[in-house]
């Protein structure tokens, strides 16, 4: 037994009834599953509970709940929104949006302000208007000049008043027609070079020739001019002659003809004479077209000729600036002062002051047409003569002209 035993073994005696299990080198399998089951299972609820705890845990968890709250609250708004009321003010609003405010035009022209001045003795006195007749006020706003252009025409057939406001011969509007004298109701009276004239819108037509330059007339003419009318529309010519184109051309053709003869000739000629004569044209006075005009730059050969920019270089300085002031561009021969005049009937003028010297003649169609024109718009003719000569008075009798020293 001694021999047999072991250290680690309990000796047991052969046959005997006690006998030991011996332990096993390893543990059975199914002891251990059962062993790492119980294991595991105490890590895991550990697990859960530390995973509770951590931070991002707890962002999640909050930012769930925020946007759970928005949901909410944005749900119930869309539930409620059908019951809330409508602001009063909405309605309101629509009806400003449609509503389309309109204003009158623009006048086309300032119009100076009427001075207003004692009656003229010689005018003719103006029956009054009935007590019943209400359309006189309504009449005379509409001939405003300048202004309520926009406003509905009165047709010719309408009723006259007694006033004499719609085309009446001498004070109507010459509204529908060319009766009348200007706008409506009695024109101002004022003067102009010792002359009484009844007109609110003044037309001027002044020749600047070599003659009316050395005279030393032209800047007191165009002060006074300017301090009774400082709008009124100019026009600046060469000469004052009035005659159809075809006749001047065809004359100055026969000059250039007999005076080429006299060159070949050896005879006597005019140098200066061109080949042909350019017809009158009206121009702004100040663009660079009249710059080369022979009344401004002067004639070279002609000392005494030196033009108005150096004769009046303050009168040809303040009529460069002035936006309504014109020249008819040609020579003297041409004639082509109409030109002007009817330029200044259709800018609806009623009266023209005219300086002229009258060396050249008034006459053909042009001349009678425009008399014609004067006539029946009833404008008023205010002459004042640069010398002696007298041309063309038949012309200025038919218009009824002025004369002022």
């Amino acid at each position: 037994m001694g021999g047999n035993c072991h250290r680690i073994v309990p000796c047991v005696g052969v046959g005997s009834r006690k006998q030991f299990r011996m332990p096993a080198a390893y543990p059975k399998t199914k002891a251990k599953s059962g062993q790492a089951r119980g294991s595991s299972g105490n890590e895991s609820n550990r697990d859960w509970k530390s995973l509770f705890k951590k931070t991002i845990f707890l962002v999640l968890a909050i930012s769930l709940a925020i946007h759970v709250l928005v949901l909410l609250a944005f749900g119930s708004v869309a539930i409620f929104k059908g019951s809330v009321p409508k602001l009063p003010f909405v309605s309101q609003e629509i009806a400003v949006e449609e509503v389309v405010e309109s204003s009158p035009p623009l006048p086309e022209e300032p119009v100076a302000p009427v001075e207003e001045s004692p009656p003229d003795p010689f005018a003719q006195p103006t029956p009054e208007a009935a007590a019943t007749e209400e359309s006189a006020p309504a009449l005379e706003m509409l001939a405003v000049p300048g202004g309520a252009n926009w406003a509905p025409m009165i047709p010719k057939s309408g009723p006259i008043s007694e006033t004499g406001t719609l085309g009446a011969p001498g004070q109507g509007s010459g509204v529908g027609g060319t009766a009348g004298k200007g706008p409506a109701g009695p024109l101002a009276s004022k003067q102009l070079f010792g002359v009484t004239i009844q007109a609110r819108k003044l037309g001027v037509v002044v020749s600047i020739n070599k003659g009316a330059q050395n005279s030393g007339r032209l800047p007191g003419i165009f002060e006074e001019i300017f301090k009774e009318f400082p709008d009124s529309p100019v026009f600046l010519t060469n000469g004052g002659g009035m005659r159809d184109w075809d006749v001047v051309e065809d004359e100055f053709n026969k000059r250039v003809e007999e005076n080429n003869k006299k060159k070949k000739a050896g005879e006597p000629y005019d140098k200066f004479l061109g080949k042909e004569i350019k017809k009158p044209e009206v121009g702004r006075f100040n663009t660079g077209a009249a710059l080369d005009w022979v009344v401004i730059r002067g004639f070279k050969p002609d000392p005494d000729y030196v033009g108005l920019k150096e004769k009046h270089p303050d009168l040809f300085e303040d009529l460069r600036r002035r936006p309504g002031v014109w020249f008819i561009g040609s020579n003297k021969e041409a004639d082509g002062a109409y030109l002007a005049f009817d330029e200044l009937i259709k800018k609806g003028v009623e009266a023209i002051y005219w300086y002229n010297q009258f060396d050249r003649p008034i006459e053909g169609k042009v001349a009678d047409q425009l008399a014609q024109k004067i006539g029946e718009s009833k404008i008023e003719i205010l002459v004042q003569n640069q010398g002696s000569r007298a041309q063309g008075m038949d012309w200025l009798k038919r218009v009824e002209a002025k004369f002022v020293k």
